[in-house]
């Protein structure tokens, strides 16, 4: 059943009418007497919405039937009519069961932070609470030189802030009820801040607040706009593709307008005469500006969206505070678990506001993705900053490179801040910061840029007589050499494989469990992209790399090497190398390396070579 459907034939069994299922795609509705002399309709009617599922009936029996459309006067009068009593409604779910066993193990395999770990509190405790969907039910009018109607739904979170579009058919999911099962939870609290400040949630009898559902109502229209890309993006191009026949249209008219009356005004003799023409042609010019301008505003694309009512959705669920934290920072977070859905929810972005599941914990205790933090690190301490703390940056009076304000030698003198390799030059040069020499250019890494070879000297003549070889000398016995053992560390190599995106991380953890390097392997549309946090920062090689992904029976050994690498560079000996993979929630020990999926997909690999290639 489409939308248009489900709106009108709800709309009648609100109003008390008897809808009998479809036969051949043709519903049989039955209105009150009162209902039906409101919206002007017959009591008795055969409806069919243009979904296409309609067959060919017999003799006159589809003209009895009334098709309905988008823009259907049918349509109109109930939009009209549910905008001016709008049927707001709360319905409760209350077949849903809030046990869960190992929710720090769900929450580990599904919250991935490169450089943090997750571990719990020590006065953690599970407990539940009610949260909110609001249903925003939206008339979308596209205008351009035509106007096209549609209706857009659009499901938010009330505590997340963000869009679920898997709850739009809530209704084939669960039962919904009129009366709460769970009235005595309290309800969650919010966990996104709109403008830096969170409104008041709900009222004591458990209603939303109008603020709230303000706030809520920005993020909704942002949503429905995001719903109508696909036929927005159509209407753009043939709004684009009228505008330009017209613009051509009108400029080859008033073109041949004015050459004619600047022929005209070339012949005229009479003073008179020429005022005239040259008073016809500027009308003709401000004419022709004036019509270009109404065409560019005919084709415009404008997009009107009107509220028609929202659904409330009460549902509980469980929530278990969580702590994120590295060396440097530490940040406490909600892993929430929904009984409908079954699922870990993903965790709000601090910067951009999006959901994610795979962030970045920043040297200020925020949650941000990698395309949310700054593309420059400290030069000293390797700490990462997100965009939210751009005045932790600040540059080396010497050098110019970026160091945080912890990092940051301030000077007694000059006040002048400088890195820890250039203490003592922000003032040497006659109160001036130093110059540095300029680096050398690195070589071209071009395969067709070749180095210039030296012109080759002619080989000297070869003599008549060959010279007698020299006596080698006289060589001493000596004992063959040993090879000492390369040095190992204390250190751990954790590999996590991830289940459902082809990423493979490895942690170098010490004896502490501390991160000290976090190197993960993506594949990607152009290839494998490497990303490495570590110590080194801006030196280390790993770091931004793109490989060339091998076919599908040598892809394991390709990233079994890139391991090893890792191992090798840091020391770890073999024995203290384990492999972890998510298996229904559970992390599950591996004995070696095994890939699955993405991974062993031989189109998707060659469509990555291909994407490496163009790179």
């Amino acid at each position: 059943m489409s939308e248009l459907a489900d709106f009108v034939l709800n709309y009648y069994r609100q109003a008390g009418a008897i809808v009998d299922p479809p036969r051949y795609g043709v519903y049989e509705a039955l209105l009150p007497e009162g209902v039906a002399r409101q919206l002007g309709v017959p009591p008795y009617q055969r409806l069919a919405f243009d979904d296409g599922h309609l067959t060919r009936l017999r003799g006159g029996e589809e003209e009895e039937i009334t098709r309905v459309g988008y823009g259907h006067p049918l349509v109109e009068v109930l939009t009209e009519a549910a905008s001016a009593e709008p049927a707001c409604a709360r319905v409760y779910i209350n077949a849903v069961r809030l046990e869960k066993r190992g929710l720090i193990d769900l929450a580990r395999s599904t919250l991935v932070f490169p450089n943090a770990r997750l571990v719990t509190q020590p006065q953690g405790l599970e407990r539940r609470a009610l949260t909110h969907y609001v249903r925003f039910n939206f008339k979308a009018a596209l205008i351009t030189d035509e106007k096209r109607e549609q209706l857009v739904s659009v499901v938010m979170d009330a505590q997340a802030g963000w869009a679920t579009p898997d709850l739009i058919e809530v209704e084939r999911l669960t039962t919904l009820e009129d009366e709460p099962a769970f009235a005595h939870l309290p309800p969650a609290s919010l966990r996104w801040q709109p403008h830096g400040s969170a409104p008041e949630e709900t009222k004591p009898s458990g209603e939303l607040m109008p603020s709230l559902l303000e706030s809520l109502l920005l993020r909704a229209a942002h949503a429905a706009l995001d719903e109508l890309a696909t036929p927005l993006a159509s209407l753009q191009r043939r709004a684009a593709r009228y505008l330009e026949l017209d613009h051509a249209r009108l400029t080859q008219y008033y073109d041949d307008i004015a050459n004619d009356l600047e022929r005209r005004i070339q012949r005229a003799s009479d003073r008179d005469r020429r005022d005239a023409l040259e008073g016809k042609l500027s009308s003709a010019r401000a004419e022709r500006e004036a019509k270009l301008a109404d065409v560019e505003a005919k084709h415009r694309l404008r997009v009107e969206l009107r509220l028609i009512n929202l659904l409330v959705i009460v549902q509980p669920k469980l929530f278990l505070p969580l702590c994120i934290e590295n060396r440097t920072a530490q940040v406490t977070r909600m892993a929430v678990w929904d009984p409908l859905l079954q699922r870990i929810e993903p965790l709000v972005c601090d910067v951009c506001g999006r959901a994610a599941t795979r962030l970045i914990l920043c040297s200020s205790g925020h949650l941000a993705h990698e395309d949310c933090l700054l593309p420059q690190q400290c030069v000293d301490c390797k700490r990462v900053y997100c965009q939210l703390c751009h005045a932790q940056m600040v540059a080396c009076a010497v050098c110019e490179r970026p160091v945080c304000t912890r990092s940051l030698n301030r000077c007694q003198t000059c006040d002048r801040g400088t890195c820890s390799e250039h203490v003592g030059l922000c003032h040497a040069a006659d109160g001036q910061p130093a110059r540095l020499p300029a680096p050398e250019p690195l070589p071209s890494r071009d395969r067709e840029d070749r180095p210039v070879s030296a012109p080759r000297e002619e080989p000297p003549a070869k003599p008549t007589t060959p010279p007698k070889p020299p006596t080698p000398p006289e060589r001493k016995p000596s004992r063959p050499a040993v090879e000492k053992p390369q040095a190992v560390t204390g250190y751990r190599l954790a590999v996590q494989v991830e289940p459902d995106t082809p990423v493979v991380t490895a942690f170098v953890l010490t004896k502490g469990w501390k991160n000290i390097a976090v190197r993960s392997w993506e594949l990607v549309e152009n290839g494998i992209a490497v990303a490495c946090h570590c110590e080194k920062g801006w030196g280390c090689r790993a770091n931004n790399v793109l490989l060339l992904p091998e076919e599908a029976a040598s892809i394991q050994a390709q990233i079994e090497a890139e391991i090893e690498a890792l191992r090798a560079e840091y020391r770890v000996p073999s024995r203290r190398v384990s492999f972890t993979f998510d298996n229904r929630g559970t992390a599950r020990s591996m004995s070696r390396l095994v890939l699955s999926g993405q991974w062993q997909d031989e189109s998707t690999l060659a469509a990555a070579r291909i994407g490496f290639d163009e790179t």
